[in-house]
């Protein structure tokens, strides 16, 4: 079951190069990037790639995985509901809907197994 660790870690490593470095997308109406949505994917990309590296870290020292992991299902949960508040009342689209909140979710639950089925050394 440690797998899901090095997985959740290539997950969140992935989310914060997308972040990083994908194309600011803009509404049509719109025409330019609103002057705090960089700041926001920097620091976003930034939370996720920190998290990438906890998950890693717990890998190699799982007696650290209650309290990291505790942190991890709380900000992967907080992520499916931001999503699904965001597909629901602010026309986020499904695809991403999916790709991050749906994505968030299943390793959310994935570690809530985690912890509930490890063995303590």
């Amino acid at each position: 079951m440690e797998f899901i660790l090095i997985a959740a870690a290539i997950y969140n490593l992935i989310g914060a190069l997308t972040m990083w470095f994908q194309a600011p997308q803009l509404q049509a109406n719109a025409g330019e990037v609103p002057p705090d949505y960089m700041q926001y994917r920097i620091f976003t990309g930034g939370t996720a790639f920190v998290f990438s590296l906890i998950y890693t870290y717990v890998f190699f020292v799982p007696e650290a995985a209650v309290p990291l992991l505790l942190f991890g299902i709380a900000l992967k949960f907080w992520s499916f509901v931001s999503s699904l508040i965001s597909y629901k009342k602010f026309n986020f689209p499904k695809e991403e809907f999916f790709k991050v909140g749906v994505g968030n979710l299943f390793f959310a639950v994935l570690f809530v197994v985690y912890l509930l089925t490890r063995t303590t050394a």
